[in-house]
C-alpha cells in the first residue's frame, strides 16, 4: 500500500539509499545485486534468531 504525506492523495516514492532506484512495493530494491536487499535479508535473519 502506498504511503502518503498528510492529507495528500499523491503517493510518496521511496528510493534505495544505495543505488537510487525506486523501491518495489515490498521495500526491496529492483536491482538484485544491490546491498539494500542483502541488508534486508540480514535484518530478517537477525529478527528470527532473536525470536528463538
Amino acid at each position: 500500500m502506498p504511503k502518503y504525506i498528510g492529507d495528500s492523495k499523491v503517493p510518496v516514492m521511496e528510493f534505495c539509499e544505495y543505488c537510487w532506484e525506486v523501491l518495489n512495493e515490498d521495500g526491496t530494491c529492483p536491482i538484485e545485486e544491490c546491498v539494500h536487499n542483502d541488508l534486508l535479508s540480514l535484518d530478517e535473519s537477525e529478527a528470527q534468531t532473536e525470536g528463538d
